[in-house]
């Protein structure tokens, strides 16, 4: 991908982590069970990667 495409992903992330986006607590944080390693293999299960990328590439107007 091009820097200009690579620098809107790294800015729309930065806003959802530590910008205005950004919630104040991980939601993994309120998992309350298990270790955090698993919590993230299941959070990565469920999230549907494949559609968040194809929703943020079109957000972003990449191709």
């Amino acid at each position: 991908y091009p820097v200009v495409d690579r620098m809107k992903v790294l800015r729309l992330i930065e806003n959802l982590v530590v910008g205005a986006g950004a919630v104040g607590y991980l939601v993994e944080s309120m998992h309350g069970a298990g270790p955090p390693t698993a919590q993230r293999i299941m959070i990565g299960r469920q999230a549907g990667l494949e559609r968040k990328v194809k929703t943020v590439k079109q957000l972003l107007h990449i191709a």
